[in-house]
Parts: C-alpha cells; sequence; structure tokens
C-alpha cells in the first residue's frame, strides 16, 4: 500500500512537471522525432539555418511577451518588421551607415510608447489600438519604399548578420543577449515584478503604488524595440529593403509566447519557455517542409498545436 501510494506520487510529480513544462517536452519529443521523420533534418546547414532563421522569431516573441504579460497584445509587429526593414535599407543606401541601426531602434521606441499610450491613456483596447498602427505602418513602408525594393548587398549589415563571432552566427548572439536582458527586466527589476502585478490584477496594481499608465507605455515600447531588432536582422538577411515582408510575424510571435505557457489574460509567462516555443514552432515547419507537406496543412497543424498547448496548461 505505501509503494502505490509513493508511485501515486511519484506519477503526480512527473505528470504536474510535464504539464507545467509542456513545450520543452514537446520540443524535446520533436526534436527526436525529427530524425526519424526526415534524414536531411541533422545535417549541420539544416540546423543552423533553423536556428538563425528562427532566432528572428525569437526576439519578436519575447517582445510580444513583454505586452501579454500586461494583459495587452500587439497585432503590428509585422508591419514593425516591414517598416523597419524598408526604413534600414534606406538609411544604409544613403550613407548614413551604423547610424542607421540606432535611427531605426530610437523610431521603433517611439512607435511602441504611441501604441502603449493609446492603450494606457486613451483607454483604446490593444487589440484596436495596434490594429489601426498596423495599418499606419504599412501604409508607411508602402509610401516610402514607392514600389522600389532598396538594395544594399555589400555594405556592412549583410556582411554582420551572416557571419559568426566565436562560431556563433551573429543573430543567434543577438537573440541571446536580447534574451538575457529581457529575463533580467522581467525577473530582476521593479518594472517586471510591476507588469506581471499589472497582468494580474490592474486595480490592485494601482493601489499598490504601481504606476500602472507608465508600465503599460514602457512595455509596448520594449516590445516595438524586439519587433524592430527583428526587422534589423531580416534586413541583414536579405540585403534588401522590401515592403512585402513582415506578414504573420504576429501570429507566429504569439503562438510562441502562449505556446510558451503565458496566459493571454496576463500575469504569466516565461521568457526562457517562449524562445523553446519559438523554437518548437520552427523546427516543426522546418520538419514538415522537408517531409514535403504543403502550407494549407502547414497552417492547420499549427492551429491544433496552439489549442493543444491552451487546453494543456489549463489543466495544471
Amino acid at each position: 500500500m505505501e509503494n502505490m501510494k509513493k508511485e501515486k506520487k511519484g506519477l503526480k510529480k512527473f505528470t504536474d512537471f510535464a504539464l507545467s513544462n509542456f513545450v520543452i517536452v514537446a520540443f524535446v519529443i520533436l526534436f527526436i522525432s525529427s530524425y526519424f521523420l526526415s534524414p536531411a533534418f541533422f545535417t549541420k546547414n539544416n540546423l543552423l539555418s533553423v536556428l538563425i532563421q528562427n532566432s528572428i522569431y525569437a526576439i519578436c516573441a519575447m517582445g510580444m511577451l513583454i505586452i501579454i504579460i500586461t494583459g495587452g497584445i500587439d497585432l503590428s509587429t509585422g508591419a514593425y518588421v516591414c517598416i523597419v526593414v524598408c526604413l534600414t535599407a534606406g538609411l544604409i543606401q544613403d550613407g548614413h551607415g551604423v547610424a542607421s541601426i540606432f535611427i531605426v531602434l530610437v523610431m521603433a521606441l517611439g512607435i511602441g510608447a504611441v501604441s502603449g499610450s493609446m492603450v494606457a491613456f486613451l483607454n483604446i483596447a490593444p487589440f484596436i489600438a495596434t490594429l489601426a498602427m498596423t495599418t499606419i505602418l504599412k501604409g508607411a513602408a508602402y509610401m516610402y519604399q514607392t514600389g522600389q525594393n532598396r538594395r544594399i548587398d555589400g555594405t556592412f549589415l549583410p556582411k554582420w548578420v551572416k557571419t559568426s563571432t566565436l562560431g556563433v552566427p551573429n543573430p543567434v548572439l543577438v537573440m541571446i543577449v536580447v534574451y538575457l536582458v529581457v529575463l533580467f527586466v522581467l525577473n530582476r527589476t521593479r518594472f517586471g515584478r510591476g507588469i506581471y502585478a499589472i497582468g494580474g490584477n490592474k486595480e490592485t496594481a494601482y493601489l499598490a503604488g504601481i504606476k500602472v499608465k507608465s508600465y503599460l507605455v514602457l512595455s509596448y515600447a520594449l516590445g516595438g524595440m524586439c519587433f524592430a531588432i527583428s526587422g534589423i536582422l531580416l534586413c541583414g538577411r536579405l540585403g534588401m529593403g522590401t515592403a512585402t515582408v513582415g506578414e504573420g510575424y504576429e501570429m507566429d510571435a504569439i503562438a510562441s509566447v502562449v505556446i510558451g505557457g503565458a496566459s493571454m489574460n496576463g500575469g504569466t509567462g516565461s521568457v526562457t519557455k517562449t524562445i523553446v516555443g519559438a523554437m518548437f514552432m520552427g523546427v516543426l515547419y522546418n520538419i514538415m517542409n522537408l517531409m514535403g507537406i504543403a502550407s494549407y496543412p502547414q497552417m492547420i497543424v499549427k492551429g491544433v498545436v496552439i489549442v493543444l498547448a491552451v487546453l494543456l496548461y489549463k489543466t495544471k
């Protein structure tokens, strides 16, 4: 009888761990399964390609996480990426060099602050505020491009993005730096604790002395900077500026955050699990491509995975 109780207790601990860390368990299972699903998956070139490509999505996902923790959402992620790709290429083409990066990052910070101000001070629902910003940014990107792609092949950005530092591809290195910064901000700063409190209960956070409106503005601004970093890296990978990029980035970012266990109601979320969520989605897409599965069935699989993740986390 005592052994049975111990076995049940051990099984419950394992089940609780598996449910709490669903994305990590699922990623390990998927990664191992990929070896049997396609021999091309474990080639060096393929693994590097998956890692580099999804480091860009992971940075977007970290920006989205900051906003979702507050109980908000940003649907303008793809539009940020679009206009940042266009502006970065244009500024580099005009001879602004490295300064182009800082100009674009400051611009993204300002755009995020505008979105955050609409949510915090004008009481516009995040869905509506960021949907409006999506239209504004996409329109601005097309106007800036004037129908022409701006090529920056041979300049410093494509060269840097396509090379490595100490054996680590530079986009991956940037993802690691952003991860460490976001991890520190969320877990070790007053701001980080504040946005978790805001997502948990805005009224209680206000009564506890947290500057709710200021924190909301800052969360959208920081999210915007993460989206901009992704756009800069994408610009370097493409070697040009074009207004046709960024489609679906917001959905992939939201999917990564949700699969990583964050609640869309706010108050919870892990930056580590969010990155694993982004990599999970990247590996899933990659293995389906290698297996020759068409894009439409891939969309169905993606939707099923998101629903399954939400249901499993609800059973914790």
